[in-house]
């Protein structure tokens, strides 16, 4: 339900702004925050919902069945498997900011390393730059879950 509402939140930040800003991918962020978070569960809802929200996207934004579909897809799947392949030790705020970066980095190139053309270096670094405080937000509740983890001796 949490991503049905981030995704109408990113929905309708789109559409308030009507390209005057890129919005961030609320959407994608939250899935890998959870991905990244909850380790111990099955993560193959994670796959479906991305690929169910980009295909959404496609349709109401893109009009090609399947384009951002795949961007999310791809993001979820290189975070698991680069996630899988880090040791314990080696999963700090940095890792996890790299991770949860990577669901900003990867859409907006997508039509770029499909389509050709240029990136559009200011609109590709606002998009980031708006996505800061999201970004910050997800990794200050990721550290807040991991101490809490620590405190009752889960990790």
């Amino acid at each position: 339900m949490i991503f049905f509402l981030l995704w109408l939140l990113q929905d309708l930040l789109t559409v308030l702004f009507g390209g005057v800003i890129q919005i961030p991918e609320l959407f994608l962020l939250g899935i890998v925050y959870r991905l990244l978070k909850d380790e111990d569960e099955e993560r193959v809802w994670a796959i479906w919902t991305a690929f169910g929200g980009g295909l959404l996207w496609d349709l109401r934004w893109v009009g090609i069945p399947g384009f951002f579909s795949l961007g999310y897809v791809v993001v979820v799947l290189l975070v698991l498997w680069v996630w899988s392949v880090i040791p314990l030790q080696g999963r700090t705020r940095f890792t996890v900011f790299l991770m949860l970066e990577s669901s900003q980095l990867i859409p907006p190139l997508l039509p770029v390393l499909v389509l050709g053309g240029e990136i559009g270096g200011g609109f590709f670094l606002t998009e980031q730059i708006y996505a800061l405080p999201a970004l910050f937000f997800c990794l200050w509740l990721y550290s807040r879950h991991m101490k809490a983890r620590a405190e009752s001796g889960l990790v």
